[in-house]
């Protein structure tokens, strides 16, 4: 097997499992407003240009996304002190209750995934992903 096959295979597989997953739980979002939601979690000091770069989309299109998450009060808007032109986003009450379930979909696939593999394996499956991804990414000129 190719190492495009493996990967190509692993992604539609977690994609899948994902989808029922997110389908027991009753969560009717799109998979770009969840991933959207779970990175605005993640990110200290989210704004919309933080989430345009880490998801690789344009600031048009995430602005866009944010008005349709902040009219289904799934985040909220705050003003930023540090820079008056751009606003923190924060998941609101209704959005933390879907990352919480999305987490738990999340944690069963992965557990599922990872049944009979020792821990140590992971760690090394972490390790390639890594070095996989740092091969990808543009590196910066110094």
């Amino acid at each position: 097997m190719e190492l495009s096959e493996a990967i190509f295979g692993l992604v539609h597989a977690v994609r899948n499992n994902m989808k029922q997953e997110i389908k027991l739980l009753s969560i009717d979002l799109a998979p770009m407003h969840l991933k959207s939601l779970k990175v605005i979690s993640i990110i200290d000091n989210c704004t919309g240009q933080k989430l345009a770069d880490f998801m690789g989309r344009d600031k048009a299109q995430i602005n866009r996304l944010i008005k349709e998450l902040v009219s289904q009060e799934l985040i909220t808007k705050i003003d930023n002190e540090n820079d008056k032109r751009s606003h923190l986003l924060k998941l609101s009450i209704k959005g933390d209750k879907i990352i919480e379930l999305f987490k738990i979909a999340e944690k069963r696939v992965f557990n599922k995934m990872a049944n009979d593999i020792s821990p140590e394996k992971i760690d090394d499956f972490i390790q390639l992903t890594q070095i996989l991804q740092s091969n990808l990414n543009p590196k910066s000129i110094e």
